[in-house]
């Protein structure tokens, strides 16, 4: 009851500016009008919505100052969940003849925001689209116009009213379209298969933002698809300069690079040079396991025993118990098989992803945080457990 006495503060605070109005001009029938309101206001707090409406639906028939009301109290039933209720209130307010214009568009706008919340995309676009050009309502038109897009997949329309939001508000938009240009160019790419479609896409992301990794691994797979290695380990060690925390997205296609050309020694040598500046456990089990190609099983120990002591992970411990299972055997390897065992299941277990924005956890990768809709805060968990001082 208390939280709904706090919903109801917007219609109390219209109602006694209305109030206030009715006796400034002293007109006929203010006093049953009042007695009307508080009737409404009743039935609310009695939670019979259906009532309250009706005698709102009514005040607004006889005095248009009665929108007021009728914004806030469908602003209410938004809140409070009740969608359908506030479509309702607002469409009724919205066929009024006798609005201002300021009336009819704030009440387009919160009629826009209630088919959002409904998910009504379609009627809500209409709304918006209509309120794009009025200086009042522009900037939060165009922006719920952005999500509508989103949610719709209407990319290049994304794009142009993120353009557009730039030259309204100054804020910047170029994560967020350089993300959209990605979006399109895969869908050229992986379902179209116009790689030329898809490239052009992809250094527009560039354009509009450099440290777009997404468009530089995407970038380096259609090089892959192409058979030019070359390119595609350059786009794809581009992603470790742009934002180290995906570079463990590309560590798979960077070894299948370097393979086909025969540079594996190249390939040590460059982990070496990451390492030294991100010990996570991804990269740790790449570099041994480009040692144990390259130099054998007792390099790769070597590097191992060395690394963990000082930055353990799970990835690098199971990595060294794999190497020691095919070393020993008797009770030795039943111990170290144990443990391999849980750390697979441990590392099978665990969410590979965070949001650096919510927190929101997930096993597989997403551009866009399906909790907080944030772009390129999704990133893969580094398994460092600690780093010890000395």
């Amino acid at each position: 009851m208390i939280e709904l006495l706090w919903l109801l503060l917007p219609v109390a605070a219209a109602s006694g500016w209305w109030v206030a109005r009715q006796a400034y001009l002293g007109r006929v029938g203010a006093a049953a009008r009042d007695a009307d309101y508080f009737k409404g206001l009743n039935y609310l707090i009695d939670d019979k919505p259906d009532q309250a409406i009706e005698v709102f639906t009514r005040m607004a028939d006889v005095d248009r100052d009665t929108a007021e009301i009728h914004l806030a109290l469908g602003n209410l039933f938004r809140r409070r969940g009740e969608v359908d209720r506030a479509i309702h209130i607002h469409g009724s307010l919205i066929a009024r003849t006798n609005l201002t214009v300021d009336q009819r568009q704030r009440a387009a706008l919160e009629l826009g925001e209630d088919y959002l919340r409904a998910g009504l995309f379609d009627r809500a676009e209409a709304l918006f689209q209509g309120l794009v050009d009025q200086p009042d309502y522009m900037e939060v038109a165009v922006s719920r116009l952005i999500y509508i897009f989103q949610q719709e997949k209407d990319w290049r329309q994304a794009i142009a009213f993120c353009d557009r939001l730039e030259r309204i508000g100054g804020e910047s938009k170029r994560k967020e379209t350089a993300h959209f240009c990605c979006e399109l160019a895969e869908e050229a790419a992986f379902r179209k298969n116009e790689a030329e479609e898809a490239t052009a896409w992809l250094l527009d992301a560039l354009a509009r933002d450099p440290s777009c990794t997404r468009a530089s691994l995407l970038l380096g797979r259609l090089a892959v698809r192409a058979g030019d290695h070359r390119s595609a380990i350059e786009a794809f060690q581009a992603v470790e300069r742009q934002d180290r925390g995906y570079f463990p997205e590309v560590i798979a296609a960077l070894t299948q690079c370097f393979g086909a050309l025969g540079r594996l020694d190249e390939w040590v040598r460059y982990l070496w040079d990451v390492q030294g500046r991100d010990h996570s456990g991804r990269i740790t089990d790449a570099l041994a396991e480009g040692l144990l190609k390259q130099e054998g099983e007792e390099a790769a120990l070597r590097f191992l025993d060395r690394e963990l002591r000082e930055y353990p992970t799970l990835l690098g411990l199971r990595r060294l118990v794999e190497i020691k299972l095919g070393r020993c055997e008797g009770a030795n390897y039943a111990d170290l098989r144990a443990l391999h065992c849980i750390s697979t299941q441990m590392l099978n277990g665990a969410a590979r992803y965070r949001c650096a924005n919510c927190g929101f956890v997930v096993k597989s990768l997403h551009w866009c945080c399906p909790s907080c809709q944030k772009w390129s805060t999704i990133k893969p968990i580094s398994d460092l457990v600690m780093k010890t001082d000395g």
